[in-house]
């Protein structure tokens, strides 16, 4: 690899590694507050709320702002050409998303005030989808330090501001409610930003132009169709299929997941603007850049499974406490995923920026239905243990598949 690309990449992976650390401690800190303070079922309810809006999200992109993302990142000439009809786009495609969160929450067998909060959630939600778009000029850039500091400023928001809201007056709704300020002041630091490489933001509404957009971009939105499934899927079901309880204690097991998700978290983003513009100039360091990845990869996932099987007693008891004792052996199933997790995010990093998104569509859409179904099946029977382990089937059996592709594909 050029050295300025090294340099630019350990730039780029140095700022999202700061802004994920620091954010992952700050929202982490706010999950063990939320759980001592509202126990199990609260962090369910708190869990089932921001899950089920961002399930329900998928109508809100339609894979425009990815290949958005990699088309300016390959020719950054076609930045102003793109944007005024992508953004035209995800403001209708955000409002038509919306609607149908109002739909169908009405029908939801939750309590009025959840679907209320739920309601607010989608509303934030709109603002979100569309900020976006500005995170993808930035990435496309190779820019990540204002999408850091706006993670981190939310992060700040939600611990210190929301925090205190939680502990003077320990409710549910005033804690989101204060969450949701925090979103949305994100959201406009990332317009803010956003605007420093884009110049005069226009807007066109052209549905003849978004059919056109929508043939390049569809493999990409069926591809976040399933990630969102893939990854959500198991506290929506178990939230519907058992009860608050057995979903908190899920999801206090899988924070941790999401702590070490840190590691692809910085890595991906970080590598994929060059794989993009590497496919097209230089395949050779293309290939170089993703054996390095995949072998850091590969073994820090490996020593983070190993970890998190013997610590996880002392990991679930000293920060959430006896009341989730539950969560220690699904903590412990679900470390078998990491590795599997860590590999198929790059597995469909490279895919995409190689111009194999339809590939790597059918495998997330195999798994993801994979993941549905083993979940119903054991969420019926085993509850939150049963989620573990659809999890770690469906992540191995994703990982396998991908990467005998790429073996075939060399």
């Amino acid at each position: 690899m050029g050295e300025s690309l090294k340099l630019r990449l350990i730039k780029n992976a140095g700022w999202l590694f700061g802004a994920e650390v620091v954010s992952k401690i700050l929202a982490y800190g706010i999950i063990v507050l939320l759980s001592r303070t509202l126990g199990p079922e609260g962090l369910g309810q708190y869990s089932f709320i921001f899950y089920y809006v961002g399930l329900l999200g998928i109508f809100s992109d339609l894979g425009v702002g990815y290949y958005f993302m990699r088309e300016v990142a390959r020719d950054r000439n076609r930045l102003d050409e793109l944007l005024p009809d992508v953004l035209g786009f995800k403001i209708v495609l955000a409002v038509i998303n919306f609607l149908i969160i109002v739909g169908l929450t009405v029908f939801l067998p939750k309590p009025e005030w959840m679907k209320l909060l739920i309601i607010l959630a989608g509303a934030e939600a709109m603002l979100t989808w569309i900020s976006l778009i500005f995170v993808r000029v930035m990435y496309a850039h190779e820019v990540t330090k204002y999408e850091a500091i706006a993670r981190i400023v939310e992060r700040l928001w939600a611990f210190f501001i929301g925090g205190t809201v939680l502990y003077l007056h320990p409710s549910l709704s005033l804690f989101v409610v204060t969450l949701l300020g925090g979103y949305a002041i994100r959201e406009i630091l990332r317009i803010r930003w956003g605007t420093i490489f884009t110049g005069e933001i226009k807007v066109k509404f052209k549905p003849a132009t978004w059919r056109e957009l929508l043939k390049k971009s569809y493999p990409f939105w069926l591809i976040g169709l399933f990630t969102l499934i893939y990854y959500r899927t198991d506290m929506v079901m178990l939230s519907l299929l058992r009860d608050d309880y057995e979903t908190g204690i899920y999801r206090a097991a899988y924070m941790w997941i999401q702590v070490a998700m840190l590691v692809p978290n910085v890595v991906v983003p970080t590598t994929l603007p060059s794989m993009a513009r590497l496919w097209k100039d230089d395949k050779k360091t293309l290939e170089i850049l993703f054996r390095k990845s995949f072998q850091m990869l590969g073994l820090v996932g490996i020593v983070g499974a190993i970890g998190y099987y013997f610590l996880a007693e002392y990991g679930v008891l000293l920060v959430f406490g006896e009341k989730f004792a539950s969560s220690i052996p699904v903590l412990k199933i679900l470390s078998f995923a990491l590795p599997f997790m860590f590999l198929n995010s790059l597995f469909g990093s490279f895919l995409n920026a190689t111009g194999k998104e339809l590939t790597f569509t059918k495998i997330t859409g195999f798994t993801a239905i994979l993941n549905v179904v083993l979940n119903y099946f054991l969420i019926l029977h085993y509850g939150a243990v049963g989620a573990a382990v659809a999890t770690v089937v469906s992540q191995g059996v994703g990982s396998l598949v991908n990467g005998f592709l790429l073996m075939n594909s060399h």
